[in-house]
């Protein structure tokens, strides 16, 4: 009846799936548990291949990195049973119920079940964005269903997956945008449900502002898909309408140093994190004119 589907890039997710495998287990449902691996580095591998010893968890290994958009089409294309719950490989489950809260809600409709950060970690700005910003009450999410669509943890009938799909040409970032918009677009509910997962996320600030501008650089020419989705997006066009864009650009490149400093410290004001996006943003387009 489900199948447990988990994205892998370079994390050993042993104590994951043996946690999913015992709740699933309780449940007396057919399960399967399926991780595909993006070309992870050989020590991760060879930690993650144990799990195969597990009946009916399979890993599946690709040569080549693809990113998450392939990687969850590709699990879907694979999965067996008629529904499908994505999970990230850095989450744990928060309640002992997890598993069976989704399978209360089977149906014709996509569920999220949100997520969580630990009141501690080291991850000074990865945390304090995540916790603040984007870890939301399911209350809050339902006010903007598709909006709201983030695919750390979340379940669909495996036939609607395989209609939608997530769009491959975003390699890394706003992937989960396209995807609420394809969701809205195809007239698919989206049900947001209390049942997270905790983001155990273990990102440095450094990395994480890499990450970041290889995110918003993935916005440039879908300004106008997904300006409804993107708050980012909207400030943009603000500024667009005030013939601001190259002064705010200019304001990021004088500023960029003094914003970095700030941002890998342990005190990052997520202000500036929003204004180093949309300057970054507003620097691309320039840029690219």
């Amino acid at each position: 009846m489900l199948s447990i589907l988990i994205p892998v890039y370079n994390i050993n997710c042993v104590s994951l799936v043996r946690k999913l495998y015992e709740m699933a287990l309780l449940t007396e449902f057919p399960f399967e548990i399926l991780l595909a691996d993006d070309a992870s580095c050989r020590k991760v591998r060879e930690e993650n291949r144990v799990l195969n010893r597990l009946d009916g968890c399979r890993v599946l290994e690709l040569e080549t990195n693809h990113g998450p958009a392939f990687i969850r089409n590709y699990l879907g294309e694979q999965a067996r049973y008629p529904y499908l719950l994505f999970l990230d490989t850095d989450t744990s489950p928060v309640g002992e119920d997890f598993l069976s809260l989704y399978l209360k809600n089977v149906g014709g409709q996509v569920v999220c079940g949100g997520f969580c950060y630990p009141e501690e970690g080291d991850s000074f700005l990865r945390n304090k964005y995540g916790a603040q910003v984007e870890a939301q009450p399911a209350a809050e999410r339902r006010k903007h269903p598709y909006q709201h669509f983030i695919s750390m943890n979340f379940f669909i009938p495996r036939e609607l997956f395989l209609r939608v799909r997530f769009d491959e040409t975003f390699h890394l970032g706003y992937e989960d945008t396209a995807f609420g918009k394809r969701l809205e677009d195809a007239g698919i509910p989206v049900l947001h449900i209390e049942n997270p997962v905790w983001h155990l996320v273990e990102e440095d600030a450094a990395s994480f502002l890499v990450k970041t501008r290889r995110s918003v650089k993935n916005l440039l020419g879908r300004e106008r898909e997904l300006l409804p989705y993107v708050r980012l997006l909207r400030w943009y066009n603000c500024l667009k309408r005030f013939h601001a864009v190259a002064l705010t650009a200019f304001l990021f490149r004088i500023s960029e140093s003094l914003l970095e400093k700030n941002l890998t410290g342990k005190h990052p004001s997520l202000r500036l994190f929003a204004f180093y996006k949309l300057g970054y943003f507003c620097w691309l387009s320039v840029k690219f004119l």
